[in-house]
């Protein structure tokens, strides 16, 4: 993600209990880390906790396999967004923006409807990333307060590609 929710996956990762607990673990485990296994005896089921850790940045795994806390991802998380650039905004699309880059209204009009979705995928999402729903919840939410409807709109367009049971999202190739 871009721009203002460059730390919605961060906050996300934090927002589960057993991703937390595992965390902790890793962070008690100080600057050495932690051996997978040594976590396995102490957090038993925490695969897909540590996999989401890891892919948020909050875990590094070393060349050894060791894990430790990834505590300049919050150190990024803290760095003030780049402002926003209205010249990458297309010249059709500005009256559609208040003054501090949120959306007044969806188009109606397909063609500008399009051209606006396609730019707030930019904005919001990178190419290579997949999201959990609440990610791309919070990122809509930035520039529309109907994310269900912005979501379902990126989805019929086919900007985002939906798992089957609507459990994860990524951008469309």
């Amino acid at each position: 993600m871009t721009e203002s929710s460059h730390s919605a996956p961060l906050v996300s990762a934090l927002a589960d209990p057993d991703r937390l607990r595992v965390l902790s673990r890793i962070v008690l485990a100080g600057p050495g880390g932690i051996t997978q296994e040594e976590l396995a005896a102490a957090e038993p089921h925490n695969t897909r906790a540590l996999a989401r850790l890891i892919a948020t940045a909050l875990v590094r795994r070393a060349e050894d396999g060791r894990l430790t806390a990834g505590h300049e991802t919050f150190a990024q998380a803290l760095r003030p967004a780049a402002p926003q650039d209205d010249r990458a905004r297309p010249a059709a699309l500005a009256s559609l923006f208040t003054a501090d880059g949120r959306l007044i209204s969806v188009p109606v009009r397909q063609e500008l409807r399009r051209a606006l979705l396609k730019y707030l995928t930019d904005r919001m999402f990178q190419s290579d990333a997949v999201y959990s729903e609440g990610e791309v919840n919070i990122a809509i939410r930035q520039y529309w307060n109907d994310y269900p409807a912005m979501r379902r709109y990126l989805v019929e367009t086919g900007l985002l590609v939906r798992t089957p049971d609507g459990s994860r999202y990524r951008v469309a190739a």
